[in-house]
């Protein structure tokens, strides 16, 4: 009897063999379905509100004056025009800021904060938004982490981005402290690539 064959005389090593390429064909279809998995969890970014890029300033406004909320301005910042609204219904939202390049829409900014807000609680705010776009968009890549100190006042700045084809999405969390007075904002800017 020869122990390095089977029941049948074909030698071990094939089915050493056998048995290894079906574990990596397994290891390997279990990767590719994790794969596919995180990819398709992706979601497709879209600018908020139903808007569209590339509307104009007058059918945004219509939109947006539909809605009843209040354009509480309109200025020119580095060549384009921005629209600044407030009274939108979502919680925390201070103001939007819509864009216009050639009088098409190409940005949208969402500035939340309260003046409740301690530093755990926009802390709290800023971790939760950035988890949801994460879960959402995939993980975000760092842009901005600055720490400045400007006469008395300590700011710090941090940024996320996340980007698909046409657009994409940076999360901000900016800091102002001055001795026992605390600004925190956080920003969301949907633009248009």
């Amino acid at each position: 009897m020869d122990f390095f064959r089977d029941d049948r005389g074909l030698p071990l090593y094939l089915h050493l063999f056998t048995v290894m390429r079906l574990s990596h064909f397994a290891i390997l279809l279990a990767i590719l379905c994790l794969v596919v998995g995180e990819a398709s969890a992706v979601q497709e970014m879209k600018p908020p509100f139903g808007m569209t890029w590339g509307a104009s300033q007058k059918s945004v406004e219509k939109i947006l004056l539909g809605t009843k909320v209040k354009i509480v301005g309109r200025k020119t910042l580095q060549g384009r025009t921005a629209v600044e609204v407030e009274g939108i219904p979502q919680q925390h939202l201070l103001k939007a800021l819509f864009y216009f390049d050639s009088d098409a829409l190409s940005e949208i900014e969402l500035q939340y904060g309260c003046a409740e807000w301690d530093s755990a609680r926009s802390n709290d705010f800023w971790d939760g938004a950035k988890n949801n776009i994460d879960s959402k968009y995939g993980v975000g890549r760092l842009v901005a982490h600055e720490k400045t100190r400007e006469n008395d006042i300590k700011q710090s700045l941090t940024g996320y981005q996340w980007a698909q084809a046409y657009m994409s999405l940076r999360l901000f969390l900016y800091t102002a402290e001055k001795d026992a007075d605390f600004l925190q904002r956080v920003s969301l800017h949907y633009k248009q690539m």
